[in-house]
This record gives C-alpha cells, sequence and structure tokens, in this order.
C-alpha cells in the first residue's frame, strides 16, 4: 500500500464520503476534507506499524531471475533421468518425467522467483518437493513452518541443520533449514532463566527428544535433569519411551490423565510426562498387562 499522504488523504476523503452516506451523517464537503486531513497522520503510522510487523515475520519477496550476462548452468543426466539447472545461487532439480505444470514443479518455481531464502528444490514427481531453505532469522524459519503446516514439536535437528515434513494442497513437503540448527540453539540458550550448557547431559538429551513427533515440550531444569512433556498415540508409543528411558514400568503414577515417572538417558535424569496417558491403561488393562506395563495382579496406580 502505498504510503503518499496524497494519496492517502484522497482515499480517506473517497471513504469518509461513502460512509457519511451510508450513515446519513450531516457532514459537507469541507467537513469530509477536513475529517481526512486529521486522519491522514494516525493512518500513516498505522500502514507503517504493520509493515514493519510484516517485514519481521516474512522473507522478503523479489523474483529470481537470471540478469543479463549472468551465467546459467543447466545440465541433464540421462542416467538419473533429472535436469539440473542453477542460477543466482538456487538450484533446481526436476524429473524429467515430471509435468511442469504438476503442483509440485509449479510451487518449487512460485518459491525460487519469490523466497531469497530458498537454496535448493527438488521435484522427483508431480506431489512430492524437497525443498532447501537458509532463513536468515528465527521469524522467517517460523514462517516457513506456518506455511507447510508444521508443528514446531515435530522438527528435528541434525548436525547445523533442522528438518520437517509438511504439505501444501497435494503437495508433500520435505523441508531442511540449513544451518537453522543453530538458530534454534540460539533461542534455547538465550531464553530467560536458562544458563545451562547445550553440552551436558541434559542438554545432549533435550536436543534428542526434541526430534520425536509426539513431544509436547521440554524443558531443561538443570545440568543434569531435564523435563519432557509427551502425547503418546497408543500404548507402544508409550511403551517405546519407557523403553528409551530405562523405565520400570511398575514406577508409572498419575496425576489424573498424566502419567508421571523417572528415567535416565545418557547421564541424565528425565521427568517424563505423558499427556492422557492414563486412558491407555484403564480401557485397555489386558493389553497392558501383556506388555509389561502393570503387574498382572493390579490396576493403574492413582
Amino acid at each position: 500500500m502505498s504510503q503518499d499522504p496524497r494519496h492517502i488523504l484522497l482515499q480517506l476523503n473517497s471513504a469518509i464520503g461513502l460512509a457519511t452516506e451510508l450513515l446519513d451523517l450531516s457532514l459537507d464537503a469541507r467537513q469530509r476534507e477536513a475529517l481526512a486531513l486529521e486522519l491522514t497522520g494516525p493512518v500513516r503510522a498505522l500502514i507503517a506499524e504493520a509493515l514493519d510487523g510484516a517485514a519481521a515475520e516474512v522473507p522478503v519477496r523479489y523474483a529470481v531471475v537470471a540478469q543479463t550476462g549472468e551465467a546459467v548452468s543447466r545440465t541433464v543426466d540421462t542416467e538419473a533421468a533429472v535436469e539440473t539447472t542453477e542460477y543466482a545461487g538456487c538450484v533446481s532439480r526436476i524429473a524429467l518425467d515430471v509435468d511442469l505444470d504438476s503442483a509440485a514443479a509449479v510451487l518449487a518455481a512460485d518459491l525460487r522467483q519469490q523466497q531469497p531464502d530458498v537454496l535448493v528444490t527438488d521435484v522427483p514427481n508431480g506431489s512430492y518437493l524437497g525443498l532447501t531453505v537458509r532463513p536468515k532469522t528465527l521469524h522467517a524459519w517460523r514462517w516457513w513452518l506456518r506455511k507447510f503446516g508444521i508443528a514446531e514439536s515435530s522438527v528435528s535437528v541434525q548436525g547445523t541443520n533442522a528438518y520437517a515434513v509438511g504439505q501444501v494442497g497435494q503437495v508433500a513437503v520435505q523441508l531442511c533449514g540449513e544451518d537453522t540448527g543453530t538458530l534454534l540453539s540460539s533461542e534455547v540458550r538465550t531464553r530467560s532463566g536458562l544458563d545451562i550448557d547445550l553440552d551436558t547431559p541434559a542438554g545432549t538429551v533435550a536436543a534428542k527428544v526434541r526430534r520425536q513427533s509426539d513431544v509436547t515440550g521440554v524443558a531443561l531444569l538443570d545440568a543434569r535433569t531435564v523435563s519432557v512433556t509427551v502425547r503418546a498415540t497408543s500404548l507402544v508409543e508409550w511403551q517405546w519411551w519407557l523403553t528409551q528411558l530405562a523405565v520400570d514400568p511398575e514406577s508409572v503414577t498419575f496425576e489424573g490423565t498424566t502419567a508421571i515417572v523417572t528415567g535416565f538417558k545418557d547421564g541424565a535424569t528425565i521427568e517424563l510426562h505423558g499427556e492422557d496417558c492414563r486412558a491407555f491403561y484403564e480401557e485397555d488393562q489386558a493389553t497392558a498387562r501383556l506388555m509389561g506395563l502393570i503387574p498382572e495382579t493390579t490396576s493403574a496406580r492413582a
């Protein structure tokens, strides 16, 4: 939206005139013009504030196009049946049998042209996109997560890169955030009150559990203690956590519907909270007993 004061004044004058007619207000042309003049300053401030907020959230949009004299590299690997094009620091790979009008190919082209974060697009078929981006801020990374409907808790970190799977329409998107793991680690280090070195046992375990899709919360309590909250969807998933953390199934207790137990991993103590896990024990006690989650002669303890 233009912030030219003359343009804003004309639009305000027109809008006030329309409102005057709709609401049957007794304002003449001079009064409407005076009101529009008074509102021009505050409206310009609101527009500027909105634009600043959007700039913090959304990567800058611009067209990635080959400029005159700029080298464009295009190769075709007939054995792999893949065409690779590289220009403006962006690599595009697409299978030769993929229709350029397919949903994945169109999405890849749009992202390359509009988003400077994009480094690589891989289109092996018409409904799958492998996308590598390099966001410069956490705001930009979260914009990508929202675009593909990805929960932050489902992001996994390997080395300095972050990985996640999302979807846009009928296109499945495998998202890789290059160097984004560093951004995420920096966020953890700067949270209020958190002064725990991530290289401690608790920090190591926290980094591992964040990669699991059913984790809903992780909190470092001290250098050797971490609180982990999970929302398992079955007895098998819940048993997996107990096994991974070397937990004695008989030590599980409950607070309301949440299962609570203490486990150990890589030199750290883990306070594990299983959201809504009590239902697993109460609704399928026979299976829970067969899996060794509760003793043969007892039911789930309160």
